[in-house]
């Protein structure tokens, strides 16, 4: 028997997300969505729930028709924390030409700098390390790419850093951090940054740089032009808006890839990093 069913409109979405029972993920996902429009509506029929998510009595149970098998978490902060992977699909999907990149992106003066997402390469942090230095966040892990001059669009979703934070972080970095902790559980902390720190929804910057990340213990920190091919195929497989014609897909990396600077970045210490950037 289902309890109480709530229906909000997301920014950008063109169908209701339903939410039963399921009260106590609204704090976190409001502050999660810093800049989306969340909007509660009575259920239309011809507007059935793109997403669906139930709390039952032991966890938060979520629906999708990007999930072969339903999503299930006892935690609140990790069932908020991945609704929001279903949110970005829904808003990639009905936002026909986006691609849509796994990686970092912050503005700097001239553009955006894209770090594509590699497992473990600290994009996160280097990225909030750089925005402590003055540039602005577009995002920390999903880029749209629009089909209007390939430019990058800020989602307005907090970044998220893996917890516990890293021992070789500086006192001030790690005061940056506190003074902007948002929601956190065991693993995860959200940062709570301000407007002239990271882009609100729907900004776009043309994308300037591309900058693959290499993190060694102990390597010395090297700035290096890489080739272009190389960086294709990784932007390629970052690429999860599959929606486009693959040709076209691969035309469009191209095209972003050509405008860009490409560059490895191998690093140990996010000082030394920071500087090379």
């Amino acid at each position: 028997m289902l309890g109480t069913v709530d229906h909000f409109y997301f920014a950008g979405l063109l169908q209701p997300v339903a939410f039963i029972d399921s009260e106590s993920l609204y704090p976190y996902i409001y502050t999660i969505l810093r800049d989306w429009s969340i909007d509660k509506v009575d259920p239309v029929d011809d507007k059935p729930p793109v997403i669906t998510i139930q709390k039952t009595e032991a966890s938060f149970e979520r629906r999708s028709r990007w999930l072969s098998k339903p999503a299930i978490f006892r935690n609140p902060v990790d069932a908020a924390c991945d609704l929001v992977v279903d949110l970005i699909h829904a808003y990639v999907t009905d936002h026909k030409g986006l691609l849509c990149l796994h990686c970092a992106a912050v503005e700097f003066n001239q553009g955006l700098v894209v770090f594509p997402n590699t497992y473990r390469a600290g994009k996160s942090t280097l990225s909030l390390k750089l925005v402590a230095s003055g540039e602005r966040l577009f995002t920390d892990d999903v880029l749209p790419i629009s089909n209007q001059g390939d430019v990058g669009l800020a989602l307005g979703i907090l970044p998220r850093l893996r917890l516990p934070l890293p021992n070789e972080l500086t006192p001030d970095f790690v005061e940056f951090i506190s003074k902007r902790a948002g929601p956190q559980n065991q693993r995860y902390l959200y940062v709570k940054l301000g407007l002239n720190e990271q882009a609100v929804l729907g900004t776009g910057a043309p994308i300037r740089g591309i900058t693959i990340l290499q993190r060694e213990k102990n390597a010395k920190p090297r700035l290096l032009e890489i080739e272009k091919s190389i960086v294709v195929k990784d932007m390629i497989l970052r690429n999860f808006a599959r929606q486009n014609p693959g040709l076209e897909i691969v035309d469009r990396i191209y095209s972003i890839v050509d405008n860009a600077e490409c560059y490895s970045l191998r690093y140990d210490n996010l000082d030394n990093a920071l500087e090379l950037l």
